[in-house]
Parts: structure tokens; sequence; C-alpha cells
């Protein structure tokens, strides 16, 4: 792992330290800020001030910071039909 290199980069870059707040997955901090980006390019306001004008890096700083509340749900039952043996039917 690199160490930024200026102080201006280790403020908008989220680090492993700050993504301490997804101890289940990395991959939910992405899909949170991945929503949280679309939000932006729709025109919501930004949470905190940021010296990217990027939608993506303001998401990442947000959610890595804590400031974009999100709720885990239960995994959905399929509505595939399938048979006992585990053979779809279509």
């Amino acid at each position: 792992m690199t160490t930024p290199t200026t102080t201006n980069e280790m403020e908008t870059k989220p680090t492993e330290n700050r993504i301490h707040r997804f101890p289940d997955s990395k991959y939910r901090l992405i899909l949170v800020a991945a929503a949280r980006s679309k939000q932006l390019q729709k025109g919501r306001e930004p949470r905190l001030r940021s010296s990217s004008h990027k939608p993506t890096r303001i998401a990442l700083e947000e959610v890595s910071q804590g400031l974009v509340p999100f709720e885990v749900l239960p995994p959905r039952q399929s509505t595939i039909p399938h048979h006992e043996d585990g053979i779809i039917s279509v």
C-alpha cells in the first residue's frame, strides 16, 4: 500500500483505516458509494465540502466518514420456479 504524498491527497482518498466502517465487505462500500454517487449526479447536495467536483469521489468521502446512512436488508426469496432437483423450469 502506498502512502499519500500530500495532505490534500490524504484527505480525499479513502484509506484502509477509513474503510473500517464496512467490516463485512469492501463490496458493500462500493455499492453504497455508487448509490450515493447517483444521488449526487441527479442533483442532491453533498454532505461535506470536498476539493473534488467528481460525484464518485465525493460519495466515497461521504461514505468513508459515515455520512451516508444505509441498511442491510435480508435476502429476498427467489421468484424463479424450480424443481426439487434444482433444475430451473421456465
